[in-house]
C-alpha cells in the first residue's frame, strides 16, 4: 500500500486555516507593536525541564526543535510528510518503510540521514534513557526486550537501508502505528547527545532539525526560540523569534495578556464571565475542543477505596454537569467514560457505559460499603496540582461528596514538580489527572496509563489494574478490523469506568483563549502547538 501525499494540497489546507484564524481575530488591534525579528510572546505554565524528545513527553519546545517521520493535521485528519515524504507498508502490516527527506541539515550543517532516525528511535527505548515514553514504542520488534535489558539496543527492528530509506518492522500489524509517529521517533544528532550526555540541548550545545532553534534558556524564566535556517521549510515559518514565558499563575498571565506583554493565553476560569462580556476581549476569545481527558484516580491500595463499593459511590455523587456548567463554564464536556471524542475508540454515552450521578444510588452503595450516612468513614486526602482552576474542581467535588454522601474529605494542592512523584508513590487517597491525546487513538490513553505494562511496581500496588483490561487493550492494538477494536474499547470502558471503577472520569476540557488580532494561530485539538505554521500580520 503506498501513501505517498500530495504537499501541495496539505499547503492549500494550510493557508485556508490561517486566513479563517486571520478572520477570526480581525477585531480590536490590528498590528502588534515589534521591532527586529518578527517575534511571538507566548505562555507556559511550566519549566520545560526535560527538552530530548527521546527521554519526555512532547511540549511546546521540544516540538518546534525536532522533526518527526510524518505529522498529522488533526482539523482535515490526514497524515503528511514531514522527515519523510513518502511510505509504504508490506501486504501484512508489519514492515513499514519510509523514503527520508534528501538535502536536508541539521542546525550545524551536518546532512541528516536515516541513520539519525534509526538512532532516535533506539534512544527512546534505551533502558539507559529511562524515558517514559518508551511504552509507545513497544510494537516495534523488540522494544519492550530492549527497554527491559534483555537485548541490546542495536536489535530493535528499526533499520538504514541506506542514507535515505529507513525501515520498521513491527510484532504484529497495528492500525495506529503510523499517525503515532507525528509524536515520536524523532531524529536525533548522536555525535552531540554522545560527547555532552544530559547536558547536550543546552543553548550552547543542542543541534536540532526542526523550525527552531534554542536560542537561550533561563529555566523557570524565559526560553527563546529563533527560527532555523536550515530546516526543509524554513521558507514558509514566518514567526523568527518565540519568547516562551515560564508563568505558574494563570491570574499573572491574564494580566501579562492585558498588558500587551503576551499575545495569547489560557483564560483562567474566574476571568471567562468578565472576558466574554468585555467588548474587546470577548472579540478575541476563542474556545476550542481539546483531544484531553480529566478524571481522578482511586488508591485501591488502601481503605476505604480498597472497596469497589465506596468507589462506585464516590462516582455516582459527582454532578459532571453541575460541574461544567456552573463551575468550570468553559465549553467542558462532561463524560462517564475516559476516551475523548474524536479519537478512535470514543464510546457514545448511548452505550450506557461508566457510573451516571444517581445521590440515592451513591448512598446506597456507601451504606453497603459500611458506611450509612458517611458514619464511619475515614479521614481521607484528596490530592491535585494546583493551579485556580484544579482547585475550583476539586473544591467542587469536595461539596458533592459532603451533601450527597455526608463525608468529609481534604484537600491537598501541590505547586511544582513533586506531586508526580507523591502520586506515583501512592501518597494520596484520591488524586487528579489529565491526559491529553498524542494521536487520535484510544490505544495512547488506554495502554498509556492503564495497562499494567506501564505501571512501576508501585503504582501497580494502589492504582487498579486487571489482565483482563490487558488483554483487551493488547488485542485492539493488534487488530485491523475498526468494527472489532471499537468493541474491544468499549469492554476496556466498562471494566476501567463502571465494573473495577478505577478512575472518575469528569469532563473533556475545551481551550479557553485570548489571543491578539494580529497573531494567526492554527486551532487544533491536540496538545502541542505547531509554532512554524503560526504568523504574525505586519
Amino acid at each position: 500500500m503506498n501513501t505517498k501525499r500530495k504537499v501541495l494540497m496539505l499547503s492549500i489546507a494550510a493557508v485556508l486555516i490561517i486566513a479563517g484564524a486571520s478572520q477570526a481575530f480581525a477585531a480590536g488591534r490590528s498590528e502588534p507593536v515589534a521591532a527586529g525579528p518578527v517575534t511571538m510572546n507566548y505562555h507556559l505554565p511550566g519549566d520545560p525541564t526535560i527538552i530530548d524528545p527521546s527521554a519526555n513527553w512532547i511540549g511546546e519546545v521540544a516540538a518546534n526543535l525536532f522533526t518527526p517521520l510524518v505529522g498529522y493535521d488533526a482539523n482535515a485528519n490526514e497524515i503528511y510528510p514531514r522527515g519523510a515524504t513518502s511510505w509504504s507498508v508490506s501486504d501484512d502490516g508489519i514492515v513499514w518503510t519510509f523514503d527520508i527527506r534528501r538535502n536536508w541539515l541539521w542546525s550545524d550543517g551536518t546532512p541528516l540521514t536515516a541513520a539519525d532516525y534509526v538512532y532516535g528511535f533506539q534512544a527512546v527505548v534505551d533502558p539507559e534513557t529511562a524515558s517514559p515514553t518508551a511504552f509507545r514504542l513497544s510494537i516495534i520488534e523488540n522494544a519492550a526486550a530492549v527497554t527491559n535489558g534483555n537485548v541490546p539496543v542495536d536489535q530493535l527492528g528499526v533499520t538504514a537501508l541506506d542514507d535515505y530509506t529507513l525501515q520498521i518492522t513491527l510484532e504484529a500489524p497495528a492500525s495506529w502505528f503510523l499517525v503515532s509517529m507525528s509524536s515520536i521517533g524523532y531524529a536525533l544528532p548522536r555525535w552531540v547527545r554522545e560527547e555532552h550526555g544530559t547536558a547536550w540541548t543546552t543553548p550552547q550545545n543542542i543541534v536540532v532539525n526542526g523550525p527552531y532553534t534554542l536560542a537561550s534558556a533561563r529555566p523557570n524564566d524565559l526560553y527563546v526560540l529563533e527560527k532555523n535556517p536550515n530546516y526543509y521549510g524554513a521558507g514558509n515559518v514566518q514567526i523568527e523569534r518565540i519568547n516562551l514565558y515560564i508563568v505558574a499563575q494563570q491570574s499573572t498571565a491574564m494580566a501579562m495578556y492585558e498588558n500587551g506583554e503576551l499575545d495569547t493565553v489560557v483564560v483562567p476560569i474566574e476571568d471567562l464571565d468578565r472576558v466574554q462580556r468585555d467588548p474587546v476581549l470577548s472579540s478575541e476569545f476563542t474556545s476550542f475542543p481539546r483531544l484531553i481527558s480529566q478524571f481522578y484516580w482511586f488508591n485501591v491500595g488502601r481503605a476505604p477505596f480498597d472497596n469497589v463499593l465506596v468507589r462506585r459511590a464516590f462516582a455516582a455523587a459527582v454532578d459532571k454537569q453541575t460541574l461544567v456548567s456552573r463551575v468550570t463554564r468553559g465549553g467542558e464536556v462532561a463524560t462517564d467514560t475516559i476516551a475523548p471524542p474524536g479519537v478512535v475508540g470514543y464510546v457514545d454515552p448511548s452505550a450506557g457505559v461508566g457510573i451516571p450521578y444517581d445521590p440515592a444510588q451513591a448512598r446506597a452503595w456507601l451504606a453497603e460499603a459500611g458506611y450509612p450516612g458517611g458514619q464511619g468513614f475515614p479521614a481521607v486526602t484528596i490530592g491535585f496540582n494546583f493551579n485556580e482552576f484544579n482547585a475550583s474542581v476539586a473544591q467542587a467535588l469536595q461539596s458533592m461528596w459532603q451533601t450527597n454522601l455526608g463525608v468529609e474529605v481534604t484537600l491537598s494542592g501541590v505547586e511544582g514538580g513533586a506531586y508526580g512523584s507523591l502520586t506515583s508513590g501512592g501518597e494520596f487517597n484520591m488524586y487528579r489527572w489529565g491526559w491529553g491525546m498524542a494521536y487520535p487513538d484510544a490505544n495512547y490513553i488506554h495502554e498509556g496509563i492503564f495497562h499494567s505494562k506501564v505501571m512501576s511496581e508501585t503504582e501497580r500496588t494502589h492504582r487498579w489494574h486487571s489482565d483482563e483490561f490487558d488483554r483487551l487493550i493488547d488485542e485492539a492494538a493488534g487488530a485491523n478490523d475498526q468494527g472489532l477494536r471499537e468493541e474491544l474499547y468499549l469492554q476496556a470502558e466498562r471494566l476501567l469506568v463502571q465494573e473495577g471503577m478505577g478512575i472518575i472520569p469528569l469532563f473533556f476540557p475545551a481551550d479557553n483563549r485570548v489571543t491578539k488580532p494580529y497573531l494567526n494561530r492554527i486551532q487544533g485539538p491536540l496538545m502541542t502547538p505547531e509554532f512554524w505554521g503560526w504568523t504574525i500580520t505586519q
